[in-house]
């Protein structure tokens, strides 16, 4: 699994166990934040980040999957494709060819267009953020989406792809 030690959930304590504890029990501990446990303040801070996005209103659960999903597929990253592929699935009742679909066609995601958009920023962002504009931002500030909206996605899905660099780094 990890090349560097790690907490297993099961014998984990102390910052660790409550790392682990802000996933819901019915979802095993995704490996990234295993792995995480190797620093485990950095597994906690992962895990206030966490919380701070499940408390989201407006960057709702599905939203920030797809955002997950979508960054996961451009930079191959499996693991978190696949976890996110059957969050999408089970909650959001995504078929497979759904998912297909929307990683050949992000611009054809089922979201309302206002979503549609910031995901559309996001994955603009994270592959190329030289390309951003002062318009970029202004056009989702008229669909409604605040500046901390806009930067906390972007964070989202940027993170996602941090991520995926340490886990591919560090799982053989």
């Amino acid at each position: 699994m990890f090349i560097l030690n790690h907490v297993k959930p099961e014998e984990a304590t102390g910052k660790v166990a409550e790392a682990y504890g802000v996933i819901p029990p019915e979802i095993p501990v995704p490996e990234p934040l295993q792995m995480m446990s190797a620093s485990p303040d950095l597994a906690f801070l992962q895990s206030n980040i966490i919380r701070y996005f499940r408390s989201q209103e407006k960057l709702d659960l599905g939203l920030l999957a797809t955002i997950r999903y979508l960054v996961a597929s451009e930079f191959d990253y499996p693991y978190c494709r696949n976890f996110n592929a059957g969050l999408l699935q089970q909650a959001g009742g995504m078929s497979p060819a759904d998912l297909e679909s929307m990683t050949a066609h992000p611009e054809k995601a089922p979201l309302e267009e206002y979503q549609k958009e910031l995901v559309l920023f996001v994955l603009k962002a994270v592959k190329t953020p030289e390309k951003v504009t002062k318009e970029d931002v202004e056009k989702l500030r008229q669909l409604g989406w605040s500046d901390q909206n806009i930067f906390d996605a972007t964070y989202h899905g940027a993170f996602m792809r941090t991520i995926s660099i340490v886990h591919k780094a560090f799982v053989k």
